[in-house]
């Protein structure tokens, strides 16, 4: 039998590790193909296509990347005839996946979706899409369990978030300091701007100028920042320079191990928030955007909230300040705040460890049930 696995982001890639990973263990004869990424081609998944022709962000950049986005997605939907797998699974991305699931579907290729498409929060009408797109959908948030059944969509199961089975309830803090060689007496934040080129470019500059702030209010505070690729250390070296900060140290990769032994953390909105509500890191969350790209986004937020923590809890839980609320001084408020108030750290750190046991299930296991039964 043969597997076909399409990513479009960094977070998918991940998921498809975890699952390749998994599925080399348990079902050896398995053939695996498909787009890679760098956690992925770590789990034996060569291709051709690779994920880093996909990391763009924003309407605008999409728009302005169309040309080249469609080439690879043509070029690799050909490849998937030829191939001709048994299987085709897309995870997340569902404006490249949903394209090549229905052609795939069209000619009797066996579809799944991995990640429900946030249809509780904007564009609810792709709901009434799901069927002709693919054969069966795995939610990860269990929110959605509700909401898929409200709209009279049977053909999926919550299988739990991947990272939530990965990560443990208790991370071992001592360990992750070990493999940082981290020794720092006083508070450590973690700072994350984003994984991708054009997330960096627009997150960080506001955030290290947060820090410059921090830095005048508390002594001894130690500031990580994870670089997940060379242009982004490039960029973040120069505004690193810039800023003239001495107690910022860039870490290649282990953003898991710096989320781990961090007081606090201060994160660009997206998936590295979940991450740090399982690592159970009381958190600031900010995302600076495009004014066009903003006001698009809020013509068509149909959720009260747009981080994670506080769509899965329903509340209020960490601060969002986005667009123009996140500016340094804001960032270095809220931030304050959470170094200020230890009550309110623990009261976080509790609710986070909640959220993380809804979503702890044997993800991978349940996943392969469904597509090998």
């Amino acid at each position: 039998m043969k597997i076909a696995i399409g990513i479009g982001e960094l977070s998918g890639d991940i998921f498809a590790a975890n699952l390749i990973k998994y599925i080399r263990k348990n079902y050896p004869n398995i053939e695996i193909i498909g787009i890679t990424g760098p956690n992925s081609y770590k789990q034996g998944l060569a291709s051709k296509f690779n994920i880093s022709s996909l990391s763009v962000r924003g309407y605008f950049d999409v728009i302005f990347n169309l040309q080249s986005i469609l080439k690879f997605r043509n070029n690799f939907l050909n490849f998937l005839l030829n191939e001709k797998p048994d299987i085709y699974l897309g995870i997340d991305a569902p404006d490249f996946n949903f394209f090549i699931e229905r052609k795939l579907k069209e000619k009797g290729i066996k579809t799944y979706h991995m990640v429900c498409p946030s249809v509780w929060a904007w564009r609810a009408n792709r709901i009434r899409k799901f069927k002709k797109t693919f054969d069966y959908l795995f939610s990860i948030f269990d929110h959605e369990k509700k909401f898929l059944k409200l709209h009279k969509f049977k053909n999926f199961s919550y299988v739990g978030h991947p990272l939530a089975q990965d990560i443990p309830l208790l991370p071992n803090v001592n360990k992750s300091k070990k493999i940082l060689n981290i020794n720092h007496k006083g508070k450590i934040i973690g700072l994350l701007p984003g994984s991708r080129p054009s997330e960096v470019v627009w997150n960080t500059d506001v955030l290290f100028k947060a820090t410059v702030l921090l830095s005048k209010r508390y002594k001894n505070l130690l500031f990580l920042v994870p670089v997940t690729s060379k242009n982004n250390l490039s960029f973040i070296q120069k505004k690193l320079f810039e800023t003239k900060i001495k107690n910022i140290q860039l870490i290649h990769g282990h953003s898991h191990d710096i989320l781990n032994i961090s007081d606090i953390a201060i994160i660009a909105s997206g998936t590295a928030t979940l991450e740090a509500v399982f690592f159970k890191t009381p958190m600031v969350v900010y995302y600076k955007l495009s004014s066009l790209s903003h006001f698009l986004f809020k013509f068509l937020l149909k959720s009260k909230y747009i981080s994670l923590p506080n769509i899965l809890s329903n509340k209020a839980l960490v601060s969002e300040l986005i667009h123009k609320q996140a500016t340094p001084e804001n960032i270095a408020i809220e931030a304050s705040k959470l170094i200020d108030d230890v009550s309110h750290r623990q009261q976080l750190i509790k609710e986070f460890k909640d959220i993380h046991k809804r979503h702890r299930l044997n993800t991978n296991e349940l996943i392969c049930n469904q597509l090998f039964q």
